[in-house]
């Protein structure tokens, strides 16, 4: 871990982060779609679960599916692995959703469920690299006073 790599993750969450909003600002439209809150979901989880693997320098694959990442991700932050059957269910939407007949229109009810999940998912990368940072600080703190 490195603080390239710290600073490159807060910039994959900050991108998550973005994704939350559209998804929000989408699903407040009572006629709004739900795909579209749907996918942005599901890549406000992939963006976080790649932040994790970003601030311990841990190589991942191209992928939009998001159990190998979580997998790779619950080494650092075994919290995550209570998300599996959400990151199972949220990968379907990362392509199938964005071509015509290759996937029902989600429900609105499935739509907000998916923003839970991925806002849940993203505040737990959220505290993890809060924490990172912070026993950074304390271990070069503490540095400073052997000297």
């Amino acid at each position: 871990m490195n603080e390239r790599d710290l600073q490159f993750a807060r910039q994959w969450l900050k991108k998550a982060k973005s994704d939350l909003f559209t998804a929000r600002c989408v699903l407040q439209e009572p006629d709004g779609p739900t795909d579209t809150p749907c996918f942005h979901a599901q890549q406000a989880v992939e963006k976080a679960l790649k932040a994790i693997l970003t601030a311990f320098s841990v190589h991942f694959s191209r992928t939009h599916d998001l159990l190998p990442l979580l997998d790779q991700a619950a080494a650092m932050v075994p919290e995550v692995t209570q998300y599996r059957f959400a990151c199972a269910q949220l990968s379907a939407y990362a392509a199938a959703l964005r071509y015509p007949a290759e996937m029902d229109e989600p429900t609105r009810h499935e739509a907000t469920e998916a923003l839970q999940w991925a806002t849940a998912i993203h505040a737990v990368a959220v505290r993890f690299l809060a924490d990172l940072r912070l026993d950074g600080a304390a271990n070069a703190d503490a540095g400073d006073q052997e000297e």
